[in-house]
């Protein structure tokens, strides 16, 4: 069962990130104002796995299963090897932890107040 929980975390991962990236793509080259940038395009994808992480994962293993999705997106995406190890770099510890940067309690607390 594992190994099916496993597979489908990395299809989520990787259908996640290739369907985010190539949405801010086309943002950029339509040169639309609400285009983000690659750097703010690759946080936002950050905090969606570290939230996948946190609410579906029940182990480690199954957190490297959304690392390996991340991975065959970027590399589905014909990104550099360069840029592909750094977005990996970049995210793995969020991932792992399943703690998104920019979503904490004290947003809610704020929201409701």
């Amino acid at each position: 069962m594992g190994l099916i929980r496993n597979f489908k975390l990395r299809q989520r991962a990787a259908t996640c990130v290739f369907n985010t990236m190539r949405f801010a793509t086309r943002l950029r080259e339509d040169m639309s104002e609400f285009a983000p940038s690659f750097i703010e395009t690759v946080e936002s994808l950050g905090d969606e796995l570290a939230i996948i992480a946190r609410d579906a994962c029940n182990n480690e293993k199954e957190r490297g299963a959304l690392l390996e999705g991340l991975a065959v997106a970027l590399r589905a995406l014909d990104l550099s090897i360069a840029t592909q190890t750094h977005v990996v770099a970049r995210l793995r510890s969020r991932i792992l932890r399943g703690e998104p940067a920019h979503v904490g309690n004290e947003s809610w607390q704020r929201i409701a107040m």
